[in-house]
């Protein structure tokens, strides 16, 4: 056996390899259990250091460091009595523990510029080695500035040779690179000055922590980092941050409150904290605070789309409409592809309820708008009356006298005349049933993926004969959709979206975004591929953390409710009380979650493209908006008539 073997290694001239592997024999050949054994390792150890001293083979700068990377922690050099000259690899990283081990040098930019123009990092005999040591390093050792990550990624290409990295260092670390480059979990260094004594590692640590609880929805371990950070140190901007992103986790909204103004008494323009000191005003109604923290805001990003859309809400919560109008058109310029700020503009410039003076459109638009209610109309009488016309056109070619054709205008004209009734007749005339029954239709309206179809069942209810017999196909494709085939299917679904099926999984995103600045977020998302299967859930749910009330997108999942009960009674899935008890119930909760119509709408729509994993949030005909606009802005529409807040659901008679 040769001494090689005897130590278990293979043949190498590196001093510390040979070194190791002795430590480790020593624990399976003791000197007292095993003296033959240790006798025979003892002499393999010296026959190997000295075949290494003499240089009897040589090896090259990358295989040696790489044999040398397996050391023993438990192994004391001082033991052997051995002058090993130290590694380069090993000087270097020693270099950068002892930079990395001085926070306040860590911290500081220029010294990683000088430590990076050393030799070795341009020795391409070490690279390999090199960047093994230092990505390993810091795995461990993370908390740096992003000026100084990108600082690294620029000597060593991580982000251009993405694919070798992943090949090399797996999809783990691959990802954590990428992250500390591009700054998305990033938290801040500029705050901190000498004159502070604690221990910065563990503050950073436990600030780490807190934000990847939060991310986690771990609010209890959120908590307890917080509080042991807060101990430390005080005056960071990003701890307050995620303390205030805690509070209104837990509904705690007066010392979120206290926590974004802490914020802004240190970082006065930061973005992120008047946006949220914004929204927490707007929610105790106080829309002058509102209006004052968002032209402090629009000030230093006068661009900014959550600012421009509480600026208007606030003005119409003051019933000011032309300076909110002045604020809708100002967005719509700076965000045309937008869809946010469209239901405010359909609502202000309400034919019969607008306080702002109508805009001039061009003849091609007012002529389109005019086509499309006069075909919306030929629509509605073709599917309410297409027996009676189709029965009358065909006895006009029969030899059947026309006065007792004719006969058949009557049913025809009849109608026309209930058409004329829904669209014209005062709520109060309807019976307390039949507006109830046009409330539970207009909350689903967005469900309807028709442009014709929405309209006709905002108007009328589906019908026995006309929908369930004739009319099947379509109620049945619905339900395909959803991949249910029978009622105990149907019932569960219903049960499953009254308590907030899509909603939970919006939370679930939503969560892991919050505890990121804007700008961290946005880096995120667009650092994804669009192929992700997770960029569409993230890319909505980043556009609703600013546009929506703290009851998210649950709006969806409870339009979808009523839809599907309407539908489930219709296909006799479902009997009359059971549908009933199911919109009851999601009308209830959907008056007690928002506090007007447009709210409820701006949630369902985008929820709606959360359902459906669509990214392309620009589009106005899809997921309902048309619907929206029609009962936010139609000059006869049933939002006229009802109230937001009514007691249509809550007096069951």
């Amino acid at each position: 056996m040769s001494v090689w073997e005897t130590l278990e290694i293979e043949p190498t001239d590196d001093l510390k390899a040979i070194k190791k592997a002795y430590a480790k024999a020593l624990k399976t050949y003791h000197p007292e259990e095993d003296p033959v054994g240790y006798q025979r390792l003892r002499e393999a150890y010296d026959s190997a250091i000295k075949l290494a001293k003499e240089g009897i083979f040589v090896v090259s700068p990358s295989q040696e460091y790489e044999t040398s990377l397996n050391r023993v922690e438990d192994y004391d050099p001082h033991e052997l009595d051995l002058p090993i000259e130290e590694h380069p690899v090993d000087q270097f990283i020693q270099k950068v523990q002892d930079l990395y081990d001085d926070f306040f040098a860590r911290i500081d930019i220029k010294n990683w510029e000088s430590l990076l123009q050393e030799d070795i990092i341009w020795n391409v005999q070490y690279s390999e080695p090199l960047q093994d040591r230092l990505i390993e390093f810091l795995e461990d050792c993370p908390f740096l500035p992003v000026a100084i990550w990108q600082l690294l990624d620029q000597t060593f290409y991580w982000q251009e040779n993405k694919e070798e990295l992943e090949s090399r260092y797996g999809r783990i670390t691959k990802q954590f690179l990428l992250e500390n480059i591009n700054g998305i979990k990033q938290l801040g260094y500029d705050y901190f000055n000498k004159d502070f004594k604690f221990d910065y590692e563990e503050y950073l640590q436990l600030r780490a922590d807190a934000q990847v609880f939060l991310m986690e929805d771990d609010l209890v371990s959120a908590e307890e980092a917080l509080d042991q950070a807060f101990q430390l140190f005080q005056s960071d901007p990003d701890l307050l941050h995620l303390q205030g992103i805690y509070y209104l986790r837990v509904h705690d909204y007066a010392k979120a409150q206290q926590a974004f103004a802490n914020k802004l008494s240190i970082s006065p323009t930061d973005p992120d904290a008047l946006l949220y000191q914004a929204q927490l005003h707007f929610s105790a109604e106080k829309f002058t605070e509102t209006i004052q923290d968002c032209e402090l805001l629009l000030e230093h990003h006068p661009e900014h789309l959550g600012g421009l859309l509480l600026m208007i809400k606030s003005y119409l919560g003051l019933h000011d409409e032309n300076t909110a109008y002045e604020w809708i058109t100002k967005a719509i310029e700076l965000h045309p592809e937008r869809p946010e700020f469209r239901p405010y503009q359909s609502m202000v410039l309400n034919k019969k309820t607008r306080k702002v003076p109508m805009p001039k459109l061009d003849f091609k638009i007012k002529s389109k708008f005019f086509l499309n209610n006069v075909l919306a109309y030929i629509f509605i009488i073709l599917r309410r009356a297409w027996v009676y016309l189709f029965a009358f056109l065909v006895l006009l070619c029969t030899p059947l006298p026309f006065k007792y054709t004719a006969l058949l205008l009557i049913p025809i004209l009849w109608e026309i005349a209930k058409i004329l009734k829904g669209e014209f007749l005062p709520l109060f005339m309807l019976s307390r049933k039949k507006r109830r029954e046009l409330y539970f239709r207009c909350l689903s309206a967005g469900c309807v993926d028709s442009n014709f179809l929405e309209r006709y069942f905002i108007a009328y209810d589906f019908t026995y004969i006309r929908d369930r017999l004739i009319g099947k196909r379509f109620l049945t494709k619905v339900l395909k959709q959803w991949e249910i085939t029978n009622p105990s299917e149907l019932k569960q679904k219903i049960n499953d979206l009254l308590d907030g099926e899509i909603q939970q999984e919006f939370n679930h995103v939503l969560h892991q975004l919050m505890p990121l600045s804007e700008k961290a977020r946005d880096l995120y998302i667009d650092s994804l591929s669009k192929d992700d299967p997770d960029y569409p859930k993230l890319f909505l749910a980043n556009r609703g953390i600013h546009t929506l009330t703290e009851n998210g997108v649950v709006a969806v999942d409870w339009a979808w409710a009523i839809y599907l009960s309407r539908f489930g009674r219709r296909l006799g899935y479902l009997s009359k009380d059971e549908a009933k008890r199911f919109m009851v119930k999601a009308a209830q909760c959907s008056q007690e979650s928002y506090p007007s119509w447009i709210e409820y709408f701006t949630a369902f729509h985008l929820g709606n493209y959360f359902k459906a994993k669509d990214s392309k949030h620009n589009h106005y005909a899809k997921h309902g908006l048309s619907a929206i606009f029609g009962l936010l802005g139609g000059p006869q529409s049933p939002l006229l008539k009802i109230k937001w807040k009514n007691d249509l659901v809550h007096d069951q008679r």
